[in-house]
């Protein structure tokens, strides 16, 4: 009866498990090349699951998610004008705090319609 190898946990017993294969269908006496072995390597973290990236391809975020419309960008553009009449009209009747509470809702809501419009942009150009 066999029992199935079970998978290697992190990539460095992926690795030392390939090399490990490698050291064991290479025959005896022939050279090992280290090309091959870093092809077999390659194959061996493939099954596993992994995957080998450059830090710069693995720092790149990958958004799958769908650009924000139109609409979401009008309507949270036009709520953060909303924020900042407000706090204006807060502000002419001597209530600070309540302009400042507009104030910052003004700004989380500008710095989200400017986000959602960089993230439209940015997909709209792939």
């Amino acid at each position: 009866m066999t029992h199935p190898v079970p998978l290697p946990a992190t990539p460095r017993e992926a690795i030392a498990a390939a090399l490990d294969a490698y050291w064991i269908t290479t025959p005896p006496g022939e050279d090992i090349y280290w090309t091959v072995a870093a092809e077999q390597i390659d194959d061996y973290l493939t099954g596993c699951g992994w995957t080998i990236t450059t830090t710069a391809a693995a720092a790149v975020p990958h958004c799958t998610c769908p650009p924000p419309s139109r609409a979401n960008v009008a309507v949270t553009a036009l709520l953060a004008l909303a924020c900042l009449t407000a706090c204006l009209g807060a502000w002419i009747r001597g209530e600070e705090t309540w302009a400042f509470i507009a104030l910052i809702g003004a700004t989380a809501l500008a710095n989200e319609a400017a986000d959602n419009l960089r993230l439209r942009t940015r997909q709209a150009s792939r």
